[in-house]
């Protein structure tokens, strides 16, 4: 009678141990997977080396190709309230990005202008050029706008008035002459 009640109070402690074993495999299974899956969602798998990643980082910060910076589309169409040449749209590359003044707050802006070309369509190329004195001088008025201004009714327009305004006086300092007709925001991030 005693061996029935000893093999009856071992099967449960087996079972319960075995149970445990089970859940921390099943556990440590499925954590391996999900860390094998976000590997591969960030690429970490992915041909290609370190290096070839670094260098083309490197090739960016030394600003190599101007295109990458300032795109150019072809001109828009004809102006019709002057025959001195049609009208050119192009987008500032990358991004301006910036703390507000005294703030954890960021101002994330994409730029747009509208330029009216010249017969021998090279304005546009000449803007490129002084694409880098452009974007210093957006970044300082960018830096320079508070968190309770970003708010006010007309803050944008404003801010765009006083980018373009800027631009304008990079280009005349450099080039003689002031070609920026409009600026639109192509992205409007605050936050």
């Amino acid at each position: 009678m005693s061996d029935e009640t000893s093999d009856v109070s071992e099967t449960p402690k087996k079972r319960s141990v075995l149970k445990i074993v089970l859940v921390v495999l099943l556990a440590l299974i499925l954590l391996g997977g999900a860390v094998i899956g976000t590997l591969f969602a960030v690429g970490f798998f992915e041909s290609g080396s370190a290096e070839d990643a670094i260098a083309a980082m490197e090739a960016g910060e030394n600003g190599d190709n101007l295109e990458d910076i300032v795109e150019s589309e072809q001109p828009q169409g004809k102006n019709e309230d002057s025959d001195e040449g049609e009208l050119a749209y192009f987008e500032i590359k990358p991004e301006l990005l910036s703390n507000l003044f005294n703030s954890q707050r960021m101002i994330q802006v994409q730029i747009a202008v509208m330029v009216k070309e010249n017969d021998d369509k090279t304005l546009v190329e000449e803007i490129k050029e002084h694409a880098f004195p452009v974007r210093s001088s957006f970044l300082k008025i960018l830096s320079q706008k508070r968190e309770d201004e970003v708010s006010n009714l007309g803050f944008r327009e404003n801010l765009g008035d006083e980018l373009k305004k800027a631009m304008n006086d990079v280009l005349e300092k450099r080039t003689g002459s002031r070609h920026i007709q409009e600026l639109y925001f192509t992205e409007f991030i605050v936050q």
